[in-house]
């Protein structure tokens, strides 16, 4: 009898560090992002977040606050096991098109894209 290897998908995703913190691995069917926006005045903080689609699902791993000194190492990776999402939240694909067609008249109305006929 012949051995088959067992094929194991896995999806290109994102592996967070935050110092020597334990990295955490951002990985979705759809797709998946880190935002890290970085303090602009005094008063702001700024942030670190991590964040997944699939096509039904919404995923948050990470929300953070960076402080100054903070090392913060981000990887492209291949896995099958990402990591487990803190929250997971339903898509509702009505309001998702709701919010599509808003933003497209606003950007209409502004001049920035053409209008369809």
């Amino acid at each position: 009898m012949q051995n088959k290897k067992q094929y194991i998908p896995t999806m290109l995703g994102l592996e967070i560090q935050i110092n020597n913190d334990t990295p955490v691995t951002v990985a979705a069917e759809n797709f998946s992002f880190v935002l890290l926006d970085t303090a602009m005045r005094p008063d702001d903080t700024g942030y670190i977040y991590a964040h997944g689609l699939d096509y039904s699902n919404s995923y948050h791993w990470l929300s953070t606050v960076p402080h100054q000194g903070d090392k913060v190492k981000i990887q492209i990776v291949e896995s099958p096991n990402p990591s487990p999402p803190v929250k997971t939240e339903k898509q509702d694909r009505k309001e998702m098109l709701a919010r599509y067609e808003q933003l497209k008249k606003e950007l209409e109305e502004k001049g920035l894209i053409a209008k369809e006929d």
